[in-house]
């Protein structure tokens, strides 16, 4: 099993913007010995990793999955930016950044698993980010970087809008959604597990697009905000997000116990409708 203390290490430094002689005290090490975790040559001991959690509010579990559910006490803002802590954002993404990297997560996974970790890395790299900032979930990102990279999954040919639903599939549902999982298991009910998930919509995933809960046959209202027509996305990566959107409301049949629910899709003039098939 993969071991991503570096990459941590890394990323808590650049977050907060502290050099490795302010970090290695909070594991009782040199700013050398740091520099050979952060290389990957040395090993964080179980006491180091303990406090690092204790310190950073972190899930234990990062060690193994790689990502930092939430770090700081950051609020989910449509803002610009030039930077954030210590990383650089690239021009062309430091915009009405209404997404996080939680919600291109899936897409990373995906990529990973379909084109491998040397070819996902170079992709992430050419869009002049550091590959540190990925494995910060709360970490903001606009929709111009999901559609290219969308774009870039369909070009190699890996990726079809009609094979969306595997991305969740492969990617697994409560991986994807690891930081909401304990409150939707042992959902009573489909509406019960959607209202929860929506819930968490706006302060966890982004804010480019509203949803509202209909019930009944019209299930849920996805509207776009209005500044969206500022990124002109392509009509294919539009479409995309609808079944990629429709795919995650499916997905909810993992937490409920009770029997299967078929979902469709429907086009509106500024965004879609989840409807409950017949």
């Amino acid at each position: 099993m993969k071991n991503y203390s570096s990459q941590i290490m890394r990323s808590i430094r650049k977050f907060y913007e502290i050099k490795q002689s302010e970090l290695a005290p909070i594991i009782d090490t040199s700013q050398s010995a740091l520099s050979k975790i952060e290389a990957g040559i040395l090993e964080l001991s179980a006491s180091q990793w303990l406090s690092i959690c204790q310190n950073y509010n972190l899930d234990p579990r990062c060690l193994f999955t790689g990502k930092i559910e939430n770090l700081g006490d950051r609020k989910l803002k449509v803002e610009d930016h030039k930077a954030i802590g210590g990383y650089t954002i690239p021009a062309q993404y430091g915009y009405l950044m209404g997404s996080t990297v939680r919600t291109a997560y899936p897409l990373i996974k995906f990529m990973r698993m379909r084109l491998g970790d040397k070819r996902a890395d170079a992709y992430l790299k050419s869009t002049g980010f550091d590959l540190d900032y990925f494995l910060i979930m709360n970490n903001p990102l606009n929709l111009k970087f999901s559609e290219h990279l969308v774009m870039f999954l369909i070009s190699e040919g890996c990726l079809t809008l009609e094979n969306i639903g595997s991305i969740i599939e492969l990617g697994q549902f409560k991986d994807i959604h690891s930081s909401i999982s304990a409150e939707l298991g042992g959902t009573d009910s489909f509406d019960q597990a959607t209202r929860k998930l929506l819930a968490r919509v706006k302060t966890t995933y982004e804010l480019n697009t509203s949803y509202e809960f209909q019930g009944d046959k019209e299930f849920v209202r996805a509207l776009d905000q209005s500044f969206l027509k500022e990124f002109k996305l392509a009509s294919e990566f539009n479409e995309f997000r609808e079944k990629f959107n429709l795919s995650h409301f499916q997905g909810l049949d993992a937490f409920v116990s009770q029997s299967e629910h078929k979902l469709k899709s429907k086009h509106t003039s500024n965004g879609w409708l989840i409807l409950k098939a017949a």
